[in-house]
């Protein structure tokens, strides 16, 4: 009796629904943007209690959680850290699969169309400060304490992460109209000290290269 027939049939099956996996796992996932109770947000980097209870919730990491809202034409968007620790974050959106807006926060703010053409090599400088149709918090310290730290003997990075001034995160208010799209694909990078060099990105697996894979908000 020839098994080897078998066998191969139970391998095609199998590998065919591992092919199916990997397409399901590749499609972008689709979430709608609720509607907010009209409460406004502070952007300082503190999630107070009720700023966010209306929120669609996302979970990123154990760690990190990603929040959803919109209210009076502006989409509110959050990353809370339990506990939050030096970090930045990188928030990327396209409104049409194609051009890619970059918006940095860290110690400062800014923002660099990628290009409209995903795959160039086209890598364009950031224009610092240039926050049109949208804001959110930057990382701020203590900058005597950190100064004071560095006599001490602590490096530079210790010194800020120790003299950090309370924050859980970072709250962007964006304006709708500034993609004037009712469906933005969107993905984010937030690197965390001290291994910078590993960021967490969401969705996993996904780069700026193309938007396959994007978070899709669907905000209509």
């Amino acid at each position: 009796m020839d098994r080897s027939k078998p066998l191969a049939a139970v391998l095609l099956v199998a590998g065919m629904f591992l092919a199916s996996l990997a397409l399901i796992a590749q499609a972008p996932q689709s979430v709608r943007v609720p509607e907010g109770n009209g409460k406004p947000i502070l952007t300082d980097g503190i999630f107070s209690p009720g700023e966010w209870d209306d929120a669609l919730k996302v979970p990123i990491r154990p760690n990190i959680e990603l929040l959803l809202k919109k209210s009076a034409g502006f989409i509110f968007i959050g990353i809370r850290y339990t506990p939050f620790t030096l970090s930045v974050v990188d928030l990327f959106i396209s409104p049409d699969g194609k051009a890619i807006r970059h918006l940095h926060v860290s110690a400062q703010l800014g923002e660099r169309l990628l290009n409209d053409t995903p795959g160039t090599d086209d890598d364009p400088e950031f224009i610092w400060g240039d926050t049109t149709g949208w804001y959110a918090n930057e990382i701020r310290w203590n900058e005597r304490k950190v100064q004071a730290m560095i006599k001490e003997g602590k490096d530079s990075g210790q010194a800020q992460e120790a003299a950090l001034y309370k924050c859980d995160g970072f709250e962007f208010q964006i304006r709708q109209a500034k993609f004037g799209s009712d469906e933005w694909l969107l993905r984010l990078e937030t690197p965390l000290a001290p291994d910078w060099e590993k960021p967490a990105v969401f969705p996993e697996g996904t780069d700026t290269v193309s938007t396959k894979g994007w978070l899709k908000l669907v905000l209509k």
